[in-house]
């Protein structure tokens, strides 16, 4: 068995290696070519690659430099070859070859960036132990290409990072740093990309990447803060880093992130450099987190006014009306919560805080013990409408349901003033909204 591997292994040696006779001779050897070039093409287009291969073999050996598609097609012959081959150590072999005509199209041909990354695609296909070697082969393709890159080497770059990071190979940092060029290439391919069906392609690929890296854990606030403090202390003025920044802590999505210094600092630059909508919803939001409510209002109407896209507009209105109801501005609030509705009918959690502001205001607009608790009736009103139109919030929608209705007045009290379940009842002062009286008994 051993003395027929080694004879294997012997005659791919000789195939590969052969320099060939015939470069004695540059007219013979030039007719030689065009003979097995045209051999193997037709073995090739009738996928016969094992037939392909001999007279492939000779050009690859003797006629490096004719023709590019000796390495497009040799390495479509060597895969098939590859798929077929059941025995491992000829497998081995095999992909050896492979590596070695991605190596020689680059020799020849160059175009280094793009058949590095496909070099490290079939690594990671048929040697995925290699898993180090194929991200530093991705790395290379990456920094050579750019936004020029096919977008499989930015999202096994992303996944193979990712991995190393997960068997202690590479940091935070390392992640951190992958992650920032990976996306902004990103942007910058679908920036650049006129064809809607490839842009869609790209912007899938770029969120696809996104998620991953959201997913891997190392975007949480200390991370990004510990990192990117002391980069932005050295560039106080560079906006694309601060934007960067902001990206990266609003993927922290908690009251860390936005209550940082750094988060306030970038927020503001970006701002000041460009207007938007974008820049003016992240300082509302930081400033909401340190409840500097006057300062939070005031972003978050520019915020507002700024931002075309409906259900975005929807939830801006939404944290604006958060801001009037954690300041008591109980008018306020609901008048903007429902600004939120007619932007997203479906934004169940608008009638969540409307339910939460007359829980919270209603007993001053009724005088009598028994309005006070018919009062609850309207407030679980709000709690139905919210789990009715988004099952989202459902859970919560429930607890509170459960919560109120226990305050609901009992039929005794209803009997002593001559009224009965379903008469109508309004709730007066701003709220000025009616309601059916249900009994908790």
């Amino acid at each position: 068995m051993k003395k027929r591997e080694n004879i294997f292994l012997i005659f791919l040696s000789i195939i590969l290696t052969n320099c060939g006779a015939y470069a004695q001779n540059n007219d013979a050897n030039t007719e030689k070519c065009n003979q097995e070039l045209s051999t193997y093409s037709e073995y090739f287009k009738q996928n016969n690659f094992h037939d392909a291969y001999p007279s492939w073999s000779w050009c690859f050996n003797n006629c490096p430099q004719s023709t590019k598609n000796i390495y497009i097609q040799g390495a479509t012959i060597i895969e098939n070859i590859i798929t077929g081959e059941k025995d491992s150590i000829k497998k081995e072999a095999w992909v050896d070859t492979l590596m070695l005509v991605y190596d020689n199209r680059i020799k020849y041909f160059d175009q280094k960036a793009l058949v590095l990354g496909r070099k490290a695609l079939s690594m990671l296909r048929y040697r995925g132990y290699e898993i180090k070697s194929a991200y530093d082969i991705l790395e290379e393709s990456f920094k050579l290409g750019k936004e020029t890159s096919e977008s499989f080497v930015l999202d096994f770059y992303m996944t193979t990072t990712i991995n190393l990071y997960n068997s202690n190979i590479l940091t935070k940092e390392d992640v951190l740093n992958n992650y920032e060029s990976i996306s902004e290439t990103y942007n910058i391919m679908i920036t650049n990309e006129a064809n809607d069906t490839k842009r869609e392609k790209l912007e899938e690929s770029a969120k696809k990447v996104e998620d991953m890296f959201v997913s891997s854990g190392v975007a949480d606030c200390e991370a990004v803060i510990n990192m990117f403090t002391p980069k932005f202390k050295e560039n106080p003025t560079d906006v694309a880093l601060a934007k960067k920044i902001v990206a990266l802590l609003n993927m922290g999505n908690s009251d860390e992130c936005k209550l940082s210094d750094l988060y306030i600092e970038v927020a503001t630059l970006v701002y000041s450099d460009e207007k938007t909508a974008n820049a003016a919803h992240s300082l509302a939001q930081a400033h909401l987190k340190r409840k500097n409510f006057s300062v939070s209002e005031k972003f978050y109407l520019e915020a507002i006014n700024l931002e075309t896209e409906p259900l975005k507009k929807a939830d801006m209105y939404y944290e604006l009306a958060l801001v009037y109801y954690m300041n008591s501005n109980y008018p306020s609030a609901r008048n903007i919560a429902r600004s939120c509705l007619a932007n997203n009918p479906n934004a169940g959690k608008a009638y969540i805080l409307i339910g939460k502001i007359y829980g919270a205001s209603a007993k001053n607009c009724v005088e009598s013990v028994f309005d006070k608790k018919a009062t609850n009736c309207l407030i679980v009103d709000q709690f139905i409408k919210a789990k009715n139109i988004d099952p989202s919030v459902a859970g919560e929608a429930n607890e509170l349901i459960g919560k109120y209705t226990a305050g609901f007045p009992k039929t005794e009290d209803g009997f002593w003033l001559s009224i009965e379940a379903g008469a109508t009842f309004t709730v007066g002062c701003w709220i000025n909204e009616t309601t059916t009286i249900r009994f908790s008994d």
